[in-house]
């Protein structure tokens, strides 16, 4: 089937008066129709600049090359007025701040009812914009839709203003929703509630969603592929039960070894030594290599392409895992 969205040997690159930072180096992304794509890894790793590149949302500053498509045609998320069509209609994104999202000193209802009027092709009245924004307040779960229209942002919790910004974002009707640490700051069971709203837009509206997080918990509950991110590159890729059961990348099995088990009476997790590096420190070899226990003296003289050994897992590392060493993580 042909994918929503695609990405090609996409670059990210910022240019200042004082140097140039690439951010996001090669990656080939898909998101079919109805999937829930998790993009995954330590903060820089270029997650979030991949999303905003393909929604058209980066500063003037950012130069992209290689190719975006959405169903199957070329998409210059860097022309303001081609953008202006697809962004809203077809994609969408939510951030993880909700608060940074809102307007503090306007009201919740007056802030949805300018997002259906922005992405409506007719012209509502008054009563039809508020029913709409009811039934979207209903849709994703707040109660008492009616009262919470007269509220301001401050006057609710996170899990609440979160639920305002998912409805903002649906009033486009999207076929991709890109959500980008939707369920940082709230609490567990906050947590939980969003989770289950994103499985249910899924579910019911057929709406693909690109899931930017770095819970691998979260991942595991609702994700039907996902790709690991670090310093800009893919290295491993595929579904997340394949993934969690017998990751080959050095790097995802850190991840999922830094995770507290509760099978286990060990307090002491497992961290991934040494911090990512900036952009400016990596050479020509694997960027992962300084703190990776795997790593020999071809690491740090090449970078290793994403190969596979039945086609549906794909990893960069020269030294894959074999899949017998990682029964642990199931």
């Amino acid at each position: 089937m042909q994918p929503l969205l695609e990405t090609r040997d996409l670059h990210v690159t910022f240019v200042t008066d004082e140097c140039t930072t690439q951010v996001v180096r090669g990656i080939d992304l898909t998101v079919g129709s109805g999937e829930i794509i998790g993009l995954v890894g330590e903060s820089g790793s270029g997650k979030s600049v991949t999303c905003m590149a393909a929604m058209g949302l980066l500063d003037d500053n950012a130069r992209l090359n290689g190719e975006i498509r959405w169903n199957g045609k070329p998409l210059d998320s860097q022309d303001d007025a081609a953008m202006s069509v697809v962004r809203g209609n077809a994609l969408a994104m939510i951030f993880q701040d909700p608060m940074s999202a809102l307007n503090p000193v306007q009201t919740i209802g007056k802030q949805l009812c300018e997002a259906i009027r922005l992405h409506s092709t007719t012209r509502p009245g008054r009563k039809a914009l508020k029913q709409r924004a009811i039934d979207l307040l209903r849709d994703v779960g707040v109660p008492a839709p009616e009262e919470r229209l007269k509220a301001y942002p401050h006057q609710l919790s996170g899990g609440l203003n979160q639920r305002m910004v998912i409805a903002m974002m649906l009033a486009g009707n999207p076929s991709l929703l890109i959500a980008d640490e939707p369920t940082t700051a709230l609490d567990v069971t906050v947590q939980a509630q969003i989770i289950d709203l994103l499985r249910s837009l899924r579910d019911e509206r057929g709406m693909s969603i690109i899931l930017v997080t770095h819970d691998l918990g979260v991942v595991a509950q609702i994700c039907d592929r996902v790709l690991v991110m670090y310093c800009g590159r893919v290295v491993e890729s595929g579904t997340a039960t394949t993934l969690f059961r017998h990751p080959r990348h050095p790097y995802t099995q850190g991840l999922l070894a830094s995770l507290p088990r509760i099978d286990s009476n060990d307090d002491a997790l497992t961290p991934i030594p040494g911090v990512v590096p900036q952009s400016h420190e990596l050479g020509e070899g694997c960027a992962f290599a300084p703190r990776c226990s795997h790593a020999a003296s071809s690491c740090y003289s090449s970078s290793p392409d994403l190969q596979s050994n039945d086609g549906a897992q794909l990893f960069s590392c020269f030294f894959p895992l074999p899949v017998h060493e990682n029964r642990e993580h199931r």
